[in-house]
């Protein structure tokens, strides 16, 4: 297909969903690649590289109206969503409404998540305007919009001028689903790994602020990592809590 040539709308869709299942590699195990993407919904099966290749090509053309339409809950099209605005060469002012209307409230997997914020790299140039946006994801009653917050933060924002920020939002996160706690502890670990010191303090100083499960993941993500040194690593196992 012609993607940057197409003029979008529900018929031309449907060839698009031909075409895309076209597109699926079938020696995948389509039932073990949903349980590992914790899928709740539909997977044609297609790999990450073939998805950005193909969202690069509509991305060049009527974006606009591609991002808008519905779609069918099927995981390729809630990242496409994501991708083809990654992609965009637009002013992030455009961008923003999109990404809220158009992409954050598909989320619903970690997948649909992670493959997505990595790759916003219009976040770099707009890093104050997009945390004003994202500072109270964590706040959300949608436990995929919080990981969404986290997952971001992880990625562009953990440097000086950010770090009272997250450290605050990290105390506040309250949540008891599994994808969030992981996405905290991840968060955690990766402050670690670039902002040792403070990171130390905030661990040591908040111990029984953190929930347990957290605290410790965050620790065992820490000893896990390449970036540490064999100290640090020792130091992580004796400060983990007690079971």
């Amino acid at each position: 297909m012609d993607l940057k040539n197409i003029e979008w709308n529900s018929e031309t869709y449907k060839e698009f969903l031909v075409y895309l299942w076209g597109e699926q590699d079938k020696i995948w195990d389509l039932e073990r690649h949903a349980k590992i993407l914790n899928l709740p919904n539909k997977v044609i099966g297609i790999r990450t590289p073939i998805i950005k290749k193909i969202a690069k090509e509509i991305a060049k053309g009527d974006w606009r109206k591609f991002v808008e339409l519905p779609i069918n809950d099927i995981y390729e099209e809630k990242v496409l969503k994501g991708l083809v605005l990654s992609y965009v060469k637009e002013d992030y002012s455009v961008i923003e409404p999109y990404l809220l209307d158009f992409y954050y409230k598909y989320v619903d997997s970690w997948a649909v998540c992670d493959v997505v914020v990595g790759n916003l790299k219009i976040i770099n140039k707009n890093k104050d305007k997009h945390f004003f946006l994202l500072k109270n994801f964590h706040k959300s009653a949608n436990p995929w919009v919080v990981r969404v917050g986290l997952v971001t933060l992880l990625d562009y924002y953990i440097e000086g001028r950010y770090l009272d920020d997250i450290f605050k939002i990290c105390l506040e996160v309250r949540s008891d689903e599994y994808y969030v706690k992981m996405a905290l502890a991840w968060l955690i670990s990766i402050l670690f790994v670039k902002e040792r010191d403070k990171t130390l303090e905030f661990l040591n100083d908040n111990r029984e602020n953190l929930d347990p499960w957290t605290y410790n993941k965050a620790l065992q993500k820490i000893i896990e990592s390449l970036r540490v040194s064999s100290e640090d690593k020792l130091l992580m196992k004796k400060m983990k809590i007690k079971s």
